[in-house]
């Protein structure tokens, strides 16, 4: 099985992007237990040189441990989830907008798609 990763950024960044959106739903959460490196290269189709990347780094953000005979575990704490939370959704809205403003759509006319209003004007 492959997992539909974009070419917009290398995999290791996505796989990245997926596990710290996993800790901020709370599908992992402190003191859980990562699944090994060979299983996640598995699960998603890539390198295992690819998933160790990424969980170093996830290792080096702070957000997991490892540990040399049992394995990575999450150390994310609930604040800091709170705080991952605000700023991924920080990011996802000024990409949101970056791409409406794109199309030429303006913030008042996203509020209205947002609020389910359609306009009845026409162009």
């Amino acid at each position: 099985m492959s997992y539909p990763f974009n070419n917009e950024q290398p995999i290791y960044l996505q796989l990245i992007d997926i596990f710290k959106q996993k800790f901020v739903r709370a599908e992992l959460i402190e003191g859980d237990q990562l699944p090994s490196v060979r299983d996640v290269a598995l699960l998603y189709g890539v390198n295992p040189n690819t998933v160790q990347k990424a969980f170093s780094e996830l290792d080096r953000e702070g957000l997991t441990r490892s540990e040399r005979t049992s394995g990575r575990f999450v150390i994310v704490t609930k604040e800091r989830r709170k705080e991952m939370q605000e700023d991924m959704a920080k990011v996802y809205v000024e990409d949101f907008l970056e791409k409406m403003d794109a199309l030429g759509i303006q913030k008042e006319e996203i509020y209205h798609m947002i609020r389910g209003e359609n306009d009845e004007h026409s162009d």
